[in-house]
Formats: C-alpha cells, structure tokens, sequence
C-alpha cells in the first residue's frame, strides 16, 4: 500500500531503508505468499484505501473494492495477519486510517481497525495520532445537513503482542 509514495521519499531524505509495495505493481497484501521472501521488518507502514470511498482501481484485490464492510474487514486481518508474519519481535505497524459514512452511517474504521488488528495479535502501542486534512476534500464541500465533517485521520501505532492471539 505504497501510494503516491511519499513513506518512499522521506525516508530516502532521512537516509532511512525503505523497501515498498502496492498492488498496482502487483503486490497483493492479503496474500501471505506474497510476503515469503520480504524478510523481517523493524517497523511497517499502511494506509490502506478507505472501503468505497475512493476506487483506486478496478480490481476486486484492492480494499476499496471489497462487496461489503465485513469483506473489507475480513482482508485487512488478512493484511495486519501477513505484516505480523515480517514484523520483528518488538516491532511496530502504524495504520493511517480516516472514517466516513455508507447509506447514511458512519462506518467507525479507526474503531473497526483496531478491533481486527487486536484480533491479530496486535496491541496499541501509543496514543493514536490524529492527522488533520486541512485542506481535504471534505474541508473544501458545502453541507446542506448540520453534521461534522470528517475532517482528520488516525493513525494507530501497534506492536505485536507476544502470543498469536
């Protein structure tokens, strides 16, 4: 889950190794065979695409894509569950990951995110992180209903627990 690549970028300002991903380059992350030969990582990076709010691409592999918010949920254990496979004994896997609303609801991903990482033997490792989205699509839309707009993302930083589950 690469992206436009800016993890890239700044760590290669900061001297840092950096070794990236994404499906667009065929990368599957829900697949554990594509994890097989990555080695072992000290600290692992995902922004996974937010459930139907933007399609990112055609395929059915991309998060985005997936049929229902159980599927969705049910592919980033997938996901956290291969990352743990790589992560060093102690290390960390931060999630970037913001919320929005499906047929009038909000969808509770931070929530829901936490919950799937904790089932795959994550646990928090720090207070979560908010990002705010100044400047975001959201920020920049007119509402005609009084709501909050979503207007900042969480990142969760995790570490593997010491058992499996």
């Amino acid at each position: 889950m690469e992206g436009g690549g800016t993890c890239r970028d700044v760590c290669k300002e900061l001297g840092i190794a950096y070794e990236g991903r994404d499906l667009r380059a065929g990368f599957d992350a829900t697949r554990s065979e594509s994890f097989d030969a990555l080695g072992s990582f000290d600290f692992v990076w995902l922004h996974p695409p937010y459930w139907q709010m933007i399609r990112y691409n055609a395929s059915s592999r991309c998060l985005s894509n997936a049929p229902t918010l159980a599927a969705f949920v049910s592919a980033l254990r997938s996901v956290f569950a291969n990352c743990r496979r790589v992560l060093a004994e102690h290390g960390k896997l931060a999630v970037l990951i913001g919320d929005g609303k499906h047929e009038g609801r909000y969808l509770g991903l931070p929530f829901r995110t936490l919950n799937a990482a904790e089932a795959e033997g994550y646990q928090l490792a720090a207070p979560e992180i908010i990002r705010f989205g100044h400047g975001s699509t959201s920020s920049k839309r007119v509402y005609s209903t009084s709501f909050i707009p979503r207007l900042h993302d969480v990142c969760l930083v995790l570490e593997r627990t010491s058992s499996n589950r």
